[in-house]
């Protein structure tokens, strides 16, 4: 099993895709309302299988 990537501080952005590192699973979300600049969240969202979900490039 892959260690999960260190996650970064910074809002979300309006437009930004999260997806689950599941290729069983394959949940997508986007993001249809950015988070405000000062928002200090810290973790990338969860999926519903419990694995975090990783920004798409």
């Amino acid at each position: 099993m892959k260690p999960e990537k260190e996650v970064t501080a910074m809002p979300f952005v309006e437009g930004e895709v999260y997806r689950c590192p599941d290729p069983a699973c394959g949940c997508e979300v986007t993001v249809t309302k950015g988070a405000p600049r000062t928002c200090q969240g810290q973790e990338n969202p969860t999926c519903c299988c419990g694995k975090t979900m990783t920004k798409v490039a």
